[in-house]
């Protein structure tokens, strides 16, 4: 009986977890682009994203980017994607 006690707490533990993560359906990040072809952005020296990951407008996509550029970007719930918002000046 203790072993069922002990996995619903767990499993509401979970549930409260997902609960705070679904009131948050984005999360601003910043990023490095480290090559254009392809394109590849480092994010808070945490991990590199790259081809599906990243979501590019058309009016971030007509920037011109270049290795070192920093940007913003806008990380959908669950970190599948990124949507590059725009090339910004020093952090």
């Amino acid at each position: 009986m203790l072993f069922d006690v002990v996995e619903l707490v767990k499993l509401i533990k979970r549930a409260a977890v997902d609960a705070v993560e679904a009131t948050k359906p984005v999360n601003l990040c910043f990023g490095m682009v480290e090559s254009v072809g392809p394109l590849r952005i480092s994010v808070e020296q945490r991990m590199t994203l790259s081809g599906a990951q990243l979501i590019m407008p058309g009016s971030v996509a007509a920037l011109p980017l270049s290795a070192g550029d920093k940007v913003i970007l806008l990380r959908q719930q669950g970190g599948q994607k990124y949507f590059v918002i725009d090339r910004i000046g020093e952090m």
